[in-house]
């Protein structure tokens, strides 16, 4: 197994489908649109450093429209107890003056990534399933597990190998789903009770100002992981290390503190042969894109120096559930 460090980097790319429960469009629709502009601008960061990542999409994305999305729908859907979180008995809206199609739906952006060098295609789940809430069963969420992988073919002639939780819900007891499904690697949470998946009724306010703090502050430690104790079985948990927040503009005078946190956690892994896995949404850039661009392009050149010195390299999910199999 290689002794350098690895960076791991993903993206959550799921338009407004993983936000149609809780915000409206009017309050949300224009951090879509800045995340579908800032998407091509983030593959040519990608490719200038030479940055593997894994690209989670839901699988409604891949679609051209509602028409050839219900010619698809899983034989079971889900029967969530709070209705709100279903997006089935939406799609037929969309392309209405209210729910225009592009905040749904962008096959041309996944082609893009595809095309990209060293970025996967992975799962965010076929319909942004919720794998937590009361009311959803392992057969549906099979179901959805089969349509996600039956587009990925037909839309991409791909195989999807893998997978993150939407809001970051990782059910242990539908790992095995996940394998039968060809899935090899999903994105566990940080090892901390302050990341512990959560239904959403269940998160606190502590919680949230803990995390917001620890992006800026070490409060739970650099969340570096050493390969040899990624289980393997039946999936490989490439865990989660941090968020990449969003600039705030209330907060930019802690820029500095955010960047210092990512560069040290970095430099820990690097140290100790650790994964780091960094992550965010598409959409978090969609808003002061510029700024977010900015940062993002600070964190590569401190990963490249590492990188330069035989130190860390850069591996998708997948490259790095192979590599764990591999020395396993």
């Amino acid at each position: 197994m290689t002794r350098s460090a690895i960076l791991t980097l993903s993206l959550d790319f799921e338009l407004f489908w993983g936000t149609r429960d809780h915000r409206s469009l009017a309050a949300y629709g224009p951090r879509v649109e800045g995340g579908r502009s800032a998407i091509p601008r983030i593959l040519e960061l990608f490719e200038e450093f030479e940055i593997h990542a894994t690209w989670a999409i839901v699988g409604f994305v891949l679609f051209e429209g509602p028409a050839e999305l219900t010619q698809r729908l899983p034989s079971v859907l889900p029967d969530y107890a709070e209705a709100r979180l279903s997006p089935y008995p939406e799609i037929s809206r969309i392309g209405a003056p209210d729910l225009p199609r592009e905040y749904f739906f962008a096959p041309e952006l996944v082609e893009r990534v595809r095309r990209t060098p060293f970025q996967e295609i992975g799962s965010h789940t076929f319909s942004h399933y919720y794998c937590l809430e009361n009311g959803q069963t392992a057969a549906a969420f099979a179901a959805d597990l089969e349509a996600m992988r039956a587009t990925a073919r037909a839309k991409l002639d791909a195989e999807v190998r893998s997978l993150v939780f939407p809001r970051n819900q990782a059910n242990d007891d539908y790992l095995a789903l996940c394998h039968q499904s060809g899935i090899l690697a999903y994105r566990g949470n940080p090892r901390s009770w302050v990341y512990e998946p959560k239904k959403q009724g269940d998160e606190t306010l502590v919680r949230r100002g803990l995390r917001l703090l620890d992006s800026y502050v070490n409060l739970t430690g650099h969340h570096g992981h050493a390969l040899r104790d990624l289980p393997d079985g039946p999936l490989v948990d490439v865990s989660a290390s941090r968020f990449l927040r969003p600039y705030a503009r209330s907060l930019r005078a802690l820029e500095p503190l955010r960047l210092r946190r990512i560069e040290r956690d970095l430099s820990h892994a690097a140290r100790n042969g650790l994964l780091y896995h960094l992550w965010w949404h598409p959409e978090n850039f969609g808003k002061d894109t510029d700024e977010n661009l900015a940062f993002l392009r600070k964190v590569l050149v401190h990963y490249r120096r590492l990188a330069e010195r035989g130190e860390m390299q850069s591996l998708g999910m997948g490259e790095v559930a192979d590599l764990v199999r591999s020395a396993a």
